[in-house]
């Protein structure tokens, strides 16, 4: 799996609380979200959970040579079958999200994408289960399935604190939603910027948030 936007977003805008201790990444998939918020908060311990087996591979690979490695552990397991008696103090998920679209032929990709194997009412179900009273959610979806998430958690006990409409560039429009949830109900916090500001070049905003992940920034 390749290293995209989607996850580099999320890993440099996510939430972290200030004193976690304690961070679970749903579908790591190669464990760069939980490299990234290693990299980020140097006091926590992340857990990165992955269903799919060569996947799995990759991020247990990947963990072992990070110089954070002591912090990083990987686990192959789907998420409900994943039992743990401490709360979390930060979950962190780019999660399947094509409910009825076609699958892709290559079983592996399809398996990361599609909600078959974990659905938004689970992923909700879990975390607000195994969020400590502090803790922070933070995922990234498309436009569409954001709306739809949104008001399947207005039946939970999580609050949607924090929100980010990502565009490609100021002529398109919203494609990607970053959102932070909590057990708190607080003053929502929203913003909206481009990736780009113009062709190949990434806007001030993206270059701000990216800065410590990108070699050449």
């Amino acid at each position: 799996m390749k290293v995209n936007t989607d996850s580099v977003l999320l890993g440099s805008w996510a939430e972290i609380p200030e004193r976690a201790k304690t961070g679970l990444d749903i579908g790591s998939g190669t464990g760069i979200l939980a490299l990234m918020i290693a990299q980020r908060n140097q006091n926590i311990e992340l857990i990165g959970i992955e269903i799919e087996q060569n996947a799995f591979e990759e991020s247990k690979s990947n963990f072992e040579n990070s110089p954070n490695n002591k912090r990083l552990e990987a686990v192959n397991l789907p998420l409900q079958s994943f039992i743990r008696n401490a709360k979390f103090d930060f979950i962190i998920s780019n999660p399947p999200y094509f409910i009825n679209d076609l699958k892709n032929e290559d079983s592996n990709k399809s398996q990361a994408r599609h909600t078959d194997t974990l659905s938004f009412e689970e992923l909700i179900l879990f975390t607000e289960n195994n969020l400590s009273e502090n803790g922070k959610f933070n995922l990234i979806l498309p436009k569409r399935e954001s709306e739809i998430f949104i008001n399947l958690s207005e039946n939970s006990a999580l609050f949607l604190q924090k929100i980010a409409f990502i565009q490609p560039n100021k002529n398109k429009k919203v494609n990607r939603v970053l959102l932070c949830f909590g057990l708190q109900k607080i003053k929502l916090e929203e913003e909206t910027f481009c990736v780009y500001q113009s062709h190949q070049v990434y806007s001030e905003r993206h270059r701000e948030l990216t800065k410590d992940f990108y070699l050449d920034k």
